[in-house]
C-alpha cells in the first residue's frame, strides 16, 4: 500500500501546475459560487488567485475568511479588468506554473473541465490557448460562446454557437481565431512571448486582442467542447450600462482599426457603421433610450481618439 501511495504522489507531482486567475469587482456572491465550483475541480496541482479590483462589498474579507487556501491581491482602486488581470498573471507567473487559467468571477465550472483542457494542450503542443465550451448559466442548454472565426472574404469574424441550443456536435475540439476571455487556459510561456493583456481597452476586446497576438506567434486556439463552464454574463457591467456600452462600442472600433479583417479595411469599416445603425435600431425597439447616446459616444471615440492604434 505504501508503494502505491508513493507512485501516485510522483505521478501527481509530474502533472502540469495550473493557477486560475480571477478578477473580482463587487461580485461577492458570484465569486462565492465560482470558488465553490472550483473546490470540486478534479485536477491537481491546482491553485487559485483572486484579484480584487477595489471592491466595496467586503469581497476581500469574505475570501480571506471562507477560502483561506485562495491567494488574493487587493487593489485599492478599479483600474479596469485588463489591469487587474495583468496583476494576477504577473503574480501567478512568479510561481512558475505551466498554465494559467483565466476565469471570470461570474462563472461555474464543471469538475472535469480543467483536466480535459490540460489533456488537450499536453497532447497538442501547437495549441497556445484552449477554452471550454461556455454555456449560459440561466439557460444551461444554450451556448454562450464557442469561439469566433475569421474568413478572408468577410469583413467581420463569425461568432459560432452564440445563443444556439447545445448539441452533441459541439462536444469536440474546434479551432477558432478568437475565444472568450471569460474562461481560457493559456500556456505560461505565451505571456513571455506576446506580453500581457492591453490595459488601454479597460475591458472588452482585451481578450480578442490577446488571441490575435497569440495567433500571430503561430499558436493555435481551440475550444474543447467536452469541457464545460457556465457563465452568468454581464453581472458587473449591469451596474453602469451606459458606461460599459460606451466602452464596448469604442473598443470594437479600436480592435478592428488595429487588426485587419476581410478583403479590405474600408469594407470592414463600412460593416462597422452598418452594425452601429443596427445596434441603434435595437436600442430603440427595446426602448433603451439611455444607451443610444453612450453607444454613439464610444463609437465616435473609437474613430477619432485612437489613430495610433492603426497598423
Amino acid at each position: 500500500m505504501k508503494c502505491i501511495k508513493s507512485v501516485n504522489r510522483v505521478i501527481s507531482m509530474s502533472k502540469p501546475h495550473v493557477i486560475s486567475v480571477i478578477v473580482n469587482w463587487n461580485g461577492k456572491e458570484d465569486l462565492r459560487e465560482c470558488l465553490d465550483s472550483l473546490a470540486h475541480v478534479e485536477y491537481e496541482p491546482f491553485s487559485i488567485l483572486v484579484v480584487d479590483n477595489g471592491s466595496s462589498d467586503g469581497s476581500v474579507v469574505f475570501v480571506s475568511t471562507h477560502y483561506p487556501s485562495v491567494d488574493i491581491i487587493s487593489l485599492p482602486h478599479n483600474h479596469g479588468y485588463a489591469f487587474g488581470l495583468n496583476k494576477g498573471v504577473l503574480m501567478a507567473l512568479e510561481k512558475k506554473p505551466d498554465y494559467i487559467f483565466i476565469l471570470n468571477n461570474d462563472t461555474v465550472i464543471e469538475p472535469l473541465a480543467i483536466s480535459r483542457l490540460i489533456d488537450v494542450m499536453e497532447s497538442e503542443k501547437t495549441v497556445g490557448i484552449a477554452a471550454p465550451k461556455v454555456l449560459c448559466y440561466d439557460q444551461p442548454t444554450k451556448v454562450y460562446s464557442l469561439g469566433t472565426r475569421s474568413y478572408r472574404w468577410l469583413p467581420l469574424p463569425v461568432n459560432f454557437g452564440y445563443k444556439k441550443h447545445d448539441r452533441l456536435s459541439y462536444n469536440r475540439i474546434m479551432e477558432f481565431d478568437y475565444v472568450t476571455g471569460c474562461a481560457m487556459m493559456v500556456r505560461s510561456e505565451i505571456f513571455h512571448e506576446v506580453g500581457l493583456f492591453d490595459t488601454s481597452y479597460y475591458m472588452y476586446y482585451e481578450d480578442a486582442d490577446f488571441c490575435r497576438r497569440v495567433r500571430e506567434r503561430g499558436y493555435r486556439i481551440v475550444c474543447v467542447g467536452d469541457a464545460v463552464v457556465y457563465h452568468k454574463g454581464a453581472r458587473s457591467t449591469g451596474r453602469n450600462k451606459s458606461l460599459f456600452t460606451r466602452i464596448r462600442a469604442r473598443n470594437r472600433i479600436w480592435f478592428y482599426r488595429r487588426y485587419r479583417h476581410g478583403p479590405h479595411p474600408w469594407i470592414t469599416y463600412g460593416a462597422l457603421w452598418l452594425l452601429a445603425l443596427l445596434h441603434s435600431v435595437r436600442y430603440i425597439k427595446k426602448r433603451n433610450w439611455e444607451l443610444i447616446i453612450p453607444y454613439w459616444q464610444g463609437f465616435l471615440e473609437g474613430w477619432y481618439k485612437s489613430t495610433d492604434f492603426e497598423k
